[in-house]
């Protein structure tokens, strides 16, 4: 990957008014490595809550987390202040920070002195290796300003790991918010560039990027690609405002467009703005038919648009369970909170909407055609970084049209190094039986994969040495297996083996492939 070639750009956020200092690089240095020193690390904050899933989580529970955090010296304090976002008294943080003193984080514009206690004026939360700034949390019931900034939450930490991160030349993440998704991507691209219509969120990213010492990462202020007119980049990330309402008061969530016409509008723009074989994950929300295909909508966004698509479907949701899960901070007026419901199910009804649909989908731009369209569902759990695994899902894709099921059987498959066999046994008449069986991965999507013994019988012969065709033949005379009944049981396992190579539980052996 080339030199690093251009620095944070602040020409587009330098004016706008907000609590974050971006003057103060020395100082910025000095209050991350007093955080390092005090293991402000979300393992250790993760230990000291009680799971690490509170630090991403809305949970209010407070009281619960304060008498966890007893005992804990200097880093309770700088949980209490900067994740929890209480106030703290002064005599504790200025023991915490040491040695810089509460005046500092005045000058960074993080948190405020007054009457012997300090108040926070951001949240700051780890994220891997990062520490990600954005607007305080909010507390049960209170509403956000219109230009909140989130952070760290679940649908970024989910972007982040679908992102397709080869090292490239240029990666564009679209609607950047606090940046996490960029500065996540930063160390896999030689140039980063974050746009954003808030000029307070691209605050919180020059913030951030300085916070995390990264030096390739350009921030632009405008409306959707308008920044970025005739440029093309090897990766393109966004996580619009994809929410399906009629509000508009919150520009991290509400477009302002009819229906799903803000994800289709990123869907059907990218593809120019992307180069050939270069990738872009999006975060979408889509209008769903519960009785009919699911993708419908999406395949239709991304017909003739030169790119290849595999949709990955989280969940489909009832109307009523959008428009209660989008208004629970007003749950606690329930004549306001009634009034919003009614609203939203009356802008459902004359839409015609039935199902509401949550996914990403990734794209990947490839002239040579005919281009294809994939869904799969992705399983419950958490995701993990993902971009090998998404990489080597298209990479099967590709070997699979180009030779076929057929062609399978002469290809040299191995189990994927991170691949997990699970085993469900229940006791029978005193004796442990083994009731279910699956296979799953230990990093990447959280697909699983239910097998029989027969299966796990033909892993055990996916040495790395064999095709699949003669595996598969060793597995059949293992099973006892002579004449006629041997082809058929590589007849068999071979759709069995496909399946587990499109998830990525299996890969090509290094070394020569069919072609």
């Amino acid at each position: 990957m080339g030199q690093r070639r251009r620095p944070t750009s602040f020409s587009t956020i330098g004016a706008v008014e907000g609590p974050l200092a971006l003057d103060q690089p020395e100082l910025m240095l000095r209050f991350r490595e007093m955080l390092d020193e005090a293991g402000f690390k979300a393992e250790r904050i993760g230990e000291a809550l009680g799971a690490h899933s509170e630090v991403l989580s809305r949970s209010w529970d407070i009281p619960v987390q304060l008498r966890r955090l007893e005992g804990r010296g200097g880093l309770a304090a700088l949980i209490r202040l900067f994740v929890l976002n209480l106030d703290v008294p002064e005599d504790d943080v200025a023991t915490a920070i040491a040695p810089l003193g509460v005046t500092d984080l005045t000058r960074l514009g993080i948190a405020s002195a007054d009457g012997g206690v300090v108040r926070p004026s951001v949240r700051i939360v780890p994220h891997d290796e990062l520490l990600i700034t954005s607007d305080v949390r909010l507390r049960a019931g209170e509403k956000a300003p219109p230009d909140h900034v989130p952070g760290v939450h679940r649908p970024s930490v989910t972007l982040a790991y679908l992102t397709v991160r080869p090292d490239a030349r240029s990666l564009l993440d679209l609607g950047t918010g606090c940046g996490v998704v960029a500065l996540v991507a930063a160390p896999h691209a030689d140039r980063v560039l974050g746009t954003d219509i808030s000029p307070r969120a691209l605050r919180f990213a020059a913030f951030n990027a300085q916070l995390n010492g990264v030096r390739n990462l350009e921030l632009r202020l405008g409306s959707w690609f308008d920044p970025v007119r005739d440029e093309r980049f090897d990766v393109i990330v966004c996580n619009p405002p994809y929410v399906i309402s009629p509000a508009t008061e919150y520009i991290y969530r509400d477009s302002g467009l009819p229906g799903d016409s803000v994800s289709e509008q990123v869907v059907r723009s990218i593809p120019a703005h992307l180069e050939e074989g270069g990738f872009a994950t999006v975060a979408i929300s889509w209008i769903a038919d519960p009785d009919g295909d699911p993708a419908a909508r999406v395949r239709r966004w991304v017909e003739g648009s030169g790119c290849d698509a595999w949709l990955l479907h989280y969940r489909t949701d009832e109307p009523l369970e959008t428009a209660a899960g989008w208004n629970q901070t007003e749950a606690g007026d329930p004549i306001r909170y009634a009034e919003l419901i009614d609203g939203w199910m009356s802008y459902y009804g004359k839409l015609g909407i039935r199902g509401i649909a949550y996914g990403s989908v990734v794209l990947r731009r490839r002239a040579a055609g005919p281009n294809w369209f994939r869904i799969e569902v992705l399983p419950p759990g958490g995701v993990r970084p993902a971009s090998d695994h998404v990489q080597r899902m298209f990479a099967a894709h590709d070997f699979l049209a180009r030779i076929g099921e057929a062609g399978l059987l002469e290809a040299i498959l191995v189990p994927a190094a991170s691949m997990r066999l699970e085993q469900q046994v229940r006791f029978e008449a005193a004796r442990p039986r083994v009731h279910e069986m699956a296979v799953t991965l230990d990093d990447g999507l959280p697909f699983r994969a239910g097998i029989e013994p027969r299966a796990v019988l033909l892993l055990s012969k996916l040495d790395g040495r064999r095709p699949l065709r003669l595996a598969l033949v060793d597995a059949a005379l293992a099973e006892g297996a002579a004449g006629d009944d041997t082809e058929r049981f590589v007849q068999a396992g071979l759709p069995v083996a496909r399946r587990m190579f499109e998830l990525g539980l299996l890969t090509l052996a290094d070394g020569v492939q069919p072609s």
